[in-house]
C-alpha cells in the first residue's frame, strides 16, 4: 500500500494553517518514534532493580506492594490517554506531545523527592499521565503519514526498537545504582523524555490536517463512533488480554526470578535475554504483513501461544517436583516471541478504518487497551504464591479470551464480504 505522506499536497489545494512542510524520513521517523514511544517501557523496566530499594526505604508493607509503583504507572497512562487523544486532533500533535512531556517530568521530579511509599504513587501516577502524550499521539502522528499494512510494518520497526529496551533496561537501572541512587532514576529518565520532545520539535512538523473542535457533542459522536466499531473493539480487546497477561509476568518477574529461583544479579540478564525474543519477534513481523494479512499473524500467534501454554500445564503437572528455572524459560522464551509477533499489529488493525478521528480513536484505543491489560496484570501479577502457576494461567486464559475476541472478528468480517 503506498505511503500517504501529508507533505504531498496537490499546488492548487490550501495547505492547512497548522500543518509544516518539515516532515522526517521514515528511517529518522521510526528513531523518533521509538525514543519517545520508549518513554513508558523505560519507566517500568529501569525500575525493577530498584523495587526492592524503594520499597524497603519508602515503608511499604507487604512483598507484593512494590508491584504498585508499576501499576500507578499504568493507572496514570490509562488517564492520560483518554485526555491526550481528543486533545491532538483539536490543538494538534506536536504540542500535545511537548505537554506529556512537561506532565511527566512534573511527575518524576515528584517521585525523586518522595519522603513516603504513598507520594512515590502519586508520582507516578503523574509520570503515566505525561507519557500517555509521547505515547499516544506518536501512534496518530503515524497514522496521519501511513495506513494499512505499511503502518503495520513500521509499526513492527518501532516496537522491534521499542522492545529493546525490556533488554537493556534492567541491566541499565542496575548499573545506575552503583553510582546513584534509586532517585536519580527519575532525573535519567526525564532527560531522556526531554531528549525526545526537542528531536521531535526540530525534526518532524506538524501532521494534524483538520484539525476538530473539543466541542462536547461532536468529541460524544467520534468517541461512540470508535466504541461501535466492531473490529477495532474486538482487536482491542485482543490486545488488552494479550498485553495483560505479559504485564503480569512483568510485574512478578523480579519476584519470579529472585525470590522464587534465587538467580541473584542474574536477573537482569535473564530478564533481558526474556524480552530479546519479544524484540526479534517484533522484527520478524515487520516482513511478516508485507505476504500476510496483519489478523491473520495475530491470530496464529495467538493461537500457538495457547497450544504451547496448554503443553507446558500439561506437561507440568504430570511431572514430579516443581517447575525448575531450566524448563521456566524453556516455556517462557517461545511464548514470548509468539507474543511478540503480535505488537505493532494490533494498533494499526484497530485504528486502520478510524484515520479521520485518528486521535481521539488511538486515544480511546489504547486506553481501553491499557485499562484492561492493567486489571489482567494486577489479577495475575498480585497473584504471585511463590511458584509460576498464577503467570502460567494468566497466558493461557487471557490467550483463550484474545483467540476468540480475534475470531469473532474474523467471522463477521467475512459476513461482510
Amino acid at each position: 500500500m503506498p505511503v500517504r505522506a501529508v507533505s504531498a499536497v496537490p499546488p492548487s489545494t490550501p495547505t492547512p494553517a497548522s500543518l509544516s512542510p518539515k516532515q522526517a524520513s521514515i528511517p529518522e521517523l521510526v528513531a523518533i518514534a521509538s525514543l519517545l514511544m520508549a518513554t513508558v517501557a523505560l519507566s517500568i523496566d529501569i525500575m525493577l532493580p530498584a523495587l526492592d530499594d524503594m520499597a524497603r526505604e519508602l515503608g511499604a508493607a507487604a512483598g507484593n506492594d512494590r508491584q504498585h509503583v508499576i501499576l500507578a504507572l499504568f493507572a496514570g497512562f490509562t488517564l492520560g490517554q483518554l485526555v491526550f487523544g481528543p486533545l491532538s486532533d483539536s490543538i494538534g500533535r506536536r504540542p500535545s506531545i511537548f505537554a506529556g512531556v512537561v506532565l511527566y517530568v512534573l511527575g518524576s521530579a515528584v517521585c525523586a523527592s518522595a519522603t513516603s511509599f504513598e507520594t512515590l504513587i502519586v508520582g507516578r501516577v503523574l509520570q503515566g499521565v505525561g507519557a500517555a502524550g509521547p505515547r499516544i499521539v506518536t501512534v496518530a502522528l503515524i497514522r496521519d503519514r501511513l495506513a494499512g499494512a505499511e503502518m503495520a510494518r513500521v509499526m513492527s520497526l518501532i516496537m522491534g526498537l521499542f522492545i529493546m529496551v525490556p533488554v537493556l533496561a534492567p541491566a541499565l537501572g542496575q548499573l545506575l545504582l552503583f553510582v546513584m541512587p534509586w532517585r536519580g532514576l527519575f532525573v535519567v529518565l526525564s532527560v531522556l523524555c526531554v531528549t525526545g520532545g526537542a528531536w521531535l520539535a526540530l525534526r518532524q512538523g506538524e501532521t494534524l490536517e483538520e484539525p476538530r473542535a473539543l466541542r462536547p457533542g461532536l468529541l460524544g459522536q467520534a468517541f461512540l463512533e470508535v466504541l461501535t466499531s466492531a473490529k477495532p473493539m474486538l482487536f482491542t480487546v485482543a490486545g488488552g488480554c494479550c498485553y495483560g497477561a505479559l504485564m503480569g509476568y512483568i510485574n512478578a518477574s523480579q519476584q519470579i526470578f529472585q525470590d522464587l529461583f534465587d538467580v541473584g544479579d542474574r536477573y537482569v540478564v535473564l530478564f533481558g535475554a526474556s524480552a530479546a525474543f519479544i524484540s526479534a519477534a517484533t522484527l520478524i513481523n515487520s516482513r511478516l504483513v508485507k505476504r500476510f494479512r496483519p489478523e491473520t499473524v495475530c491470530w496464529t500467534a495467538v493461537a500457538v501461544q495457547l497450544i504451547w501454554t496448554i503443553l507446558f500445564a500439561l506437561v507440568a503437572w504430570l511431572a514430579p517436583g516443581d517447575v525448575s528455572l531450566r524448563a521456566w524459560l524453556v516455556f517462557l522464551w517461545p511464548t514470548l516471541f509468539l507474543l511478540g509477533l503480535t505488537f505493532g499489529n494490533f494498533n494499526a488493525i484497530a485504528l486502520n478504518d478510524l484515520g479521520h478521528v485518528a486521535g481521539l480513536a488511538s486515544g480511546v484505543i489504547a486506553s481501553l487497551t491499557t485499562a484492561l491489560s492493567t486489571v489482567i496484570a494486577g489479577a495475575v501479577g498480585l497473584r504471585f504464591d511463590m511458584s509460576v502457576v498464577p503467570i502460567v494461567a494468566g497466558f493461557g486464559i487471557f490467550g483463550a479470551l484474545a483467540l476468540a475476541s480475534m475470531s469473532v472478528s474474523l467471522v463477521l468480517e467475512s459476513r461482510k464480504v
